[in-house]
Protein backbone atom coordinates (compact mmCIF):
# COMPACT_ATOMS: atom_id res chain seq x y z
CA UNK A 1 0.00 0.00 0.00
CA UNK A 2 1.36 3.41 -0.96
CA UNK A 3 1.41 5.87 1.90
CA UNK A 4 1.20 9.57 1.13
CA UNK A 5 4.54 11.38 1.51
CA UNK A 6 5.18 13.26 4.75
CA UNK A 7 5.96 16.39 2.70
CA UNK A 8 4.83 17.82 -0.64
CA UNK A 9 7.12 18.98 -3.44
CA UNK A 10 6.35 22.61 -2.54
CA UNK A 11 7.25 22.01 1.12
CA UNK A 12 10.57 20.42 0.13
CA UNK A 13 11.35 23.38 -2.15
CA UNK A 14 10.57 25.86 0.65
CA UNK A 15 12.60 23.93 3.22
CA UNK A 16 15.53 23.65 0.82
CA UNK A 17 15.45 27.41 0.22
CA UNK A 18 15.77 28.26 3.92
CA UNK A 19 18.27 25.50 4.79
CA UNK A 20 21.12 26.96 2.72
CA UNK A 21 22.26 23.60 1.34
CA UNK A 22 21.87 21.77 4.63
CA UNK A 23 18.45 20.22 4.09
CA UNK A 24 17.81 17.39 6.57
CA UNK A 25 15.08 14.95 5.59
CA UNK A 26 16.59 11.88 7.23
CA UNK A 27 14.04 9.15 7.82
CA UNK A 28 11.23 11.07 6.11
CA UNK A 29 8.65 9.27 3.96
CA UNK A 30 8.87 10.73 0.45
CA UNK A 31 7.38 7.74 -1.34
CA UNK A 32 6.22 8.51 -4.90
CA UNK A 33 7.04 12.22 -4.57
CA UNK A 34 8.08 14.25 -7.62
CA UNK A 35 11.36 16.02 -6.86
CA UNK A 36 12.50 16.13 -10.48
CA UNK A 37 14.93 18.87 -11.43
CA UNK A 38 15.55 20.10 -7.87
CA UNK A 39 18.98 20.95 -6.47
CA UNK A 40 19.30 18.77 -3.38
CA UNK A 41 23.11 18.68 -3.40
CA UNK A 42 24.46 17.94 0.05
CA UNK A 43 21.03 17.08 1.50
CA UNK A 44 20.73 14.55 4.31
CA UNK A 45 18.26 11.89 3.21
CA UNK A 46 19.70 9.07 5.31
CA UNK A 47 17.12 6.32 5.79
CA UNK A 48 14.48 8.26 3.85
CA UNK A 49 11.80 6.39 1.91
CA UNK A 50 12.12 7.52 -1.69
CA UNK A 51 10.61 4.40 -3.21
CA UNK A 52 8.99 5.13 -6.58
CA UNK A 53 10.07 8.77 -6.27
CA UNK A 54 10.53 10.77 -9.46
CA UNK A 55 14.05 12.23 -9.27
CA UNK A 56 14.72 12.81 -12.96
CA UNK A 57 17.40 15.48 -13.41
CA UNK A 58 17.67 16.03 -9.65
CA UNK A 59 21.07 17.12 -8.34
CA UNK A 60 21.91 14.84 -5.41
CA UNK A 61 25.67 15.40 -5.57
CA UNK A 62 27.28 14.90 -2.19
CA UNK A 63 23.93 13.99 -0.63
CA UNK A 64 23.69 11.44 2.18
CA UNK A 65 21.39 8.63 1.06
CA UNK A 66 22.87 5.97 3.35
CA UNK A 67 20.26 3.27 3.94
CA UNK A 68 17.64 5.12 1.89
CA UNK A 69 14.91 3.18 0.12
CA UNK A 70 15.02 4.07 -3.58
CA UNK A 71 13.23 0.95 -4.81
CA UNK A 72 11.72 1.66 -8.23
CA UNK A 73 12.81 5.32 -8.13
CA UNK A 74 13.34 7.16 -11.40
CA UNK A 75 16.81 8.75 -11.31
CA UNK A 76 16.99 9.39 -15.07
CA UNK A 77 19.75 11.97 -15.73
CA UNK A 78 20.19 12.58 -11.99
CA UNK A 79 23.51 13.93 -10.66
CA UNK A 80 24.93 11.55 -8.09
CA UNK A 81 28.57 12.67 -8.02
CA UNK A 82 30.07 11.91 -4.62
CA UNK A 83 26.70 10.79 -3.28
CA UNK A 84 26.70 8.45 -0.28
CA UNK A 85 24.50 5.47 -1.19
CA UNK A 86 25.93 2.84 1.16
CA UNK A 87 23.35 0.19 2.06
CA UNK A 88 20.72 2.01 -0.01
CA UNK A 89 18.06 -0.06 -1.73
CA UNK A 90 18.13 0.79 -5.43
CA UNK A 91 16.36 -2.37 -6.59
CA UNK A 92 14.53 -1.73 -9.88
CA UNK A 93 15.56 1.93 -9.97
CA UNK A 94 16.18 3.68 -13.29
CA UNK A 95 19.69 5.18 -13.41
CA UNK A 96 19.74 5.75 -17.17
CA UNK A 97 21.87 8.80 -17.93
CA UNK A 98 22.66 9.40 -14.25
CA UNK A 99 26.19 10.54 -13.46
CA UNK A 100 27.68 8.82 -10.43
CA UNK A 101 31.40 9.61 -10.40
CA UNK A 102 32.83 8.88 -6.95
CA UNK A 103 29.42 7.85 -5.60
CA UNK A 104 29.77 5.29 -2.81
CA UNK A 105 27.49 2.32 -3.46
CA UNK A 106 29.09 -0.06 -0.94
CA UNK A 107 26.59 -2.76 0.08
CA UNK A 108 23.83 -1.08 -1.95
CA UNK A 109 21.08 -3.33 -3.34
CA UNK A 110 21.12 -3.14 -7.14
CA UNK A 111 18.85 -5.96 -8.34
CA UNK A 112 16.99 -5.11 -11.53
CA UNK A 113 18.55 -1.64 -11.84
CA UNK A 114 18.49 -0.19 -15.36
CA UNK A 115 21.13 2.12 -16.79
CA UNK A 116 23.80 1.51 -14.14
CA UNK A 117 27.34 1.06 -15.43
CA UNK A 118 29.88 0.68 -12.60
Amino acid sequence: MIKAPDLTRIEVIKLNAVCDGKLNLSGVNLQSIDLSGLNLAGANLEGANLSKAYLSGTNLSGANLIGANLTGANLFNAKLEGTYLMKANLNYANLTGATHTEANLEDAKLDGVTGYNP
